[in-house]
């Protein structure tokens, strides 16, 4: 005989993601040649639920390395970016108990720069990652119970069923 319980328990309860594009002008010091390579570093973002979306805020610092003077030095051009937008959330679960969710986001793809060019005295830069937003909340979910009684029972009657000198009977 089997009984139904309620078990509470932390979900996610709803999930969106988003791919961003951002553009960016960095200022350089000197005239440019060629760039020689852009990185993201030193990524953070803060996140706030709202009613059905997630509150992005978020920052991050572009490196551009770039060829000067004929091509016989390098220098590099810095300068932080931030960035604000939110995710839209598809509900998972529909009942949710009390209001202790927290949000849980990463990033599916990184920060990249995927286009750069020189444009008086500037370099325009685009930017390409992917966040993933999470909201975890305690919701109720149903599971069958067997009773204790019936499981000793049917592990006993399995135990006399094993003939343990199977190995010493002739066929």
């Amino acid at each position: 005989m089997s009984e139904i319980r309620e078990i509470v328990t932390k979900a996610v309860v709803a999930k969106g993601k988003k791919l961003f594009r951002l553009n960016e002008l960095v200022p350089l010091t000197e005239t440019a040649e060629k760039i020689l390579g852009c990185w993201i570093v030193n990524n953070e973002i803060t996140t706030e639920l709202l009613e059905n979306k997630v509150k992005i805020n978020g920052s991050f610092e572009i490196n551009i390395w770039y060829a000067t003077k004929n091509n016989e030095t390098t220098n590099i051009a810095r300068a932080i970016a931030n960035y604000e937008d939110t995710i839209r959330l598809r509900e998972i679960v529909c009942d949710t108990i009390g209001n202790n969710t927290e949000v849980v986001t990463c990033f599916t793809q990184q920060p990249n720069c995927t286009n750069a060019c020189i444009n008086d005295g500037e370099v325009a830069i685009e930017i390409l990652f992917e966040i993933l937003a999470e909201v975890i909340g305690e919701t109720k979910m149903m599971v069958t119970v067997f009773g204790c009684h019936e499981t000793n029972e049917m592990f006993d009657d399995f135990e006399n069923e094993i003939n343990e000198n199977f190995l010493n009977e002739d066929s």
